[in-house]
């Protein structure tokens, strides 16, 4: 199977809620982790993304860490990398700050690629990782598309904090993905207030053409809604411990994502999304995510 994976690479500074504060890579770190805890012998996975100079030892180690992920398509720019600020308001909930970003991914850029791809996974790190009328040309027979929403859900002001706010595009968003994902907080910014309940959500799925939406909710797992059927909740896998929530959604969505489009069930790569993004709530930041092959492979996976 061929993976395109679209988002940007971010360098995060996390001030966590025990008062602690560490640096760590962040952004599509996290779904890649979750790629290589998943992918087998024979399976290309391939990152496209630009990285400023000063995440160029970043870039190399993370090729060594996460071995089998091609990072061949992914190019140097002389700006500064993507920077983000996250300061916890809880253990599980945190608010953040945009520092610098890179501009969107051009399409020519990954056009080679999204050719020959099984699964394309993109994750709005920035909200500008790509333009939504790039988005819209990614879906096409025999693929499967991936959008996880995001950063679109937040206006960033001039000081680069977020705050959640509607998007007028985000129907175009959803529309654009086969599978789509975001928060319960992200959804009610992006709909001006409105609740992802069962009823409201298949009204969603038949306007957009998306063939499901995922909501996930932090410590109360997450809601899966497909057109036509009734809701599946998720229940969370309790953690060994909970250090960082950072990545976890991410973690859950890639992980879905890549079992689905190898013809996993929705509840048999349910379940393993879960228990993915449980290992990553025990870690900080990105650190450690290779030890979610070892987590995999020693359950029998």
């Amino acid at each position: 199977m061929t993976t395109l994976v679209l988002g940007h690479l971010v360098l995060d500074e996390i001030h966590a809620f025990d008062g602690s504060v560490f640096h760590a890579a962040g952004g599509i770190t996290f779904p890649l982790g979750a790629f290589h805890a998943l992918a087998e012998n024979g399976d290309r996975v391939i990152p496209v993304f630009p990285y400023g100079s000063d995440a160029a030892d970043t870039v190399r180690d993370l090729a060594a860490r996460f071995t089998g992920v091609d990072f061949a398509s992914c190019w140097p720019v002389a700006e500064g990398n993507t920077r983000v600020r996250l300061f916890h308001e809880s253990p599980t909930q945190y608010n953040t700050q945009l520092v610098r970003s890179l501009p969107p991914i051009p399409p020519e850029r990954y056009a080679s690629v999204l050719s020959d791809a099984d699964l394309v996974y993109c994750n709005l790190m920035t909200g500008d990782d790509i333009l939504p009328a790039d988005a819209s040309a990614l879906r096409g027979e025999g693929r499967l598309v991936f959008i996880d929403l995001h950063m679109i859900a937040y206006r960033v002001h001039g000081n680069g904090r977020r705050e959640p706010a509607p998007a007028a595009e985000w129907k175009q968003w959803v529309s654009s993905g086969d599978i789509v994902q975001c928060n319960a907080r992200e959804f009610s910014a992006l709909t001006g207030g409105m609740e992802a309940d069962a009823g409201m959500m298949q009204e969603l799925l038949a306007e957009t053409g998306t063939g499901m939406f995922i909501v996930t909710r932090g410590e109360d797992g997450a809601d899966i809604h497909a057109p036509g059927e009734s809701m599946r909740h998720i229940p969370v896998v309790a953690p060994d411990t909970v250090v960082d929530p950072t990545g976890c959604g991410d973690t859950f969505g890639a992980t879905f994502a890549y079992l689905r489009a190898g013809g996993a069930s929705v509840d048999a790569a349910a379940a393993e999304a879960a228990a993915a993004a449980a290992t990553v709530v025990s870690l900080p930041g990105s650190r450690g995510m290779e030890g979610l092959r070892k987590r995999r492979k020693g359950a029998g996976a």
